[in-house]
């Protein structure tokens, strides 16, 4: 169960479909690149939808590599999830995975409040679960602060990890977009062990602002550490 250990107050409850967080039906666009040299591009696309008859929202995050990669690490991920409109977490998602040989399609949604169906298995869940994009959305909707932390369960692979976040830096992030005053988002296993596949690690930067854009994303790769930064906000 999501807890933050100075205290959360959770404003999503009393959400409707004409009182929505200022980011539905926003569209992110981002260059992706690795230290030297452009990668591609990525999109993170947030809108409300409905599920079995029921209020959802809907994330949808894409990343495509461009001409040049291809030709040695070709990637075209794309994973939509359709999210918990009270506190962002997850519904079900189908998620479309190609990075270099890595070929994968996962489907799975929640069963009740306590099974996740993932592909054919079935996982027992202590509390909500998220995708690891979609708690980025979460945090957007609260006030933060230097040194606040936060748990969450994730969801990758067919395995459900505890995860603890910490705001560890205040920074000035440049991008295309503009300059922004941010809040440095660190994210770290309760078991020390890597959170994402290929030992991968994940950091995010916040504008320090009401909107709380993701401003800058880095994931620690099999081949480097691909970072992403906004371009245009829609």
């Amino acid at each position: 169960m999501i807890e933050k250990y100075c205290h959360i107050v959770i404003l999503l409850l009393a959400w409707a479909w004409t009182d929505s967080p200022n980011f539905v039906d926003e569209e992110l666009k981002y260059s992706a690149g690795f230290r030297f040299f452009p990668a591609g591009q990525a999109t993170l696309s947030f809108s409300s939808d409905s599920l079995n008859g029921e209020l959802v929202y809907v994330l949808t995050t894409s990343v495509k590599t461009n001409s040049f990669l291809d030709a040695f690490y070709l990637v075209r991920d794309e994973i939509q999830s359709w999210l918990n409109p009270e506190n962002f977490s997850l519904e079900r998602t189908v998620q479309t995975i190609r990075e270099g040989s890595y070929l994968r399609d996962h489907t799975a949604y929640i069963q009740g409040d306590s099974i996740l169906v993932w592909n054919d298995n079935t996982l027992k869940l202590s509390g909500p679960v998220y995708d690891p994009i979609a708690f980025i959305y979460y945090l957007r909707s609260l006030d933060l602060s230097l040194g606040d932390s936060f748990k969450f369960l994730s969801v990758g692979g067919g395995k459900v990890k505890e995860v603890i976040i910490h705001i560890t830096k205040v920074e000035n992030i440049e991008v295309s977009a503009g300059v922004f005053n941010c809040l440095r988002i660190e994210p770290a296993s309760s078991d020390g062990k890597p959170l994402l596949k290929n030992s991968g690690e994940m950091r995010t930067w916040l504008s320090n602002d009401n909107m709380k854009l993701p401003v800058k994303i880095e994931l620690k790769t099999n081949i480097g550490t691909m970072v992403m930064k906004l371009k245009e906000r829609k």
